[in-house]
């Protein structure tokens, strides 16, 4: 991510509905950096996982599936 360099600027024209999740307690990507993410993405949502990393534990997964559920239902309710 560091060698790429910023995509903040490009995050600005993602059209797609986009959801954001990020843990609470991540420690290579600070949770600022999710929240960032999701701002900078025009109409993007954010889920915030308290107590969740930079790992997808399995205790979490039924939060995340829900979410993402959700999410694509919504995105395919808009694209009718």
């Amino acid at each position: 991510m560091l060698a790429s360099g910023s995509r903040k600027e490009r995050l600005h024209g993602v059209k797609t509905p986009t959801l954001v999740i990020h843990g609470t307690v991540d420690p290579l990507v600070r949770p600022e950096g999710g929240r960032d993410t999701a701002e900078s993405i025009p109409g993007a949502k954010l889920l915030m996982i308290d107590g969740m990393g930079h790992a997808l534990p399995m205790r979490f997964w039924p939060d995340i599936i829900d979410a993402i559920a959700k999410h694509a239902h919504g995105a395919e309710v808009q694209a009718a």
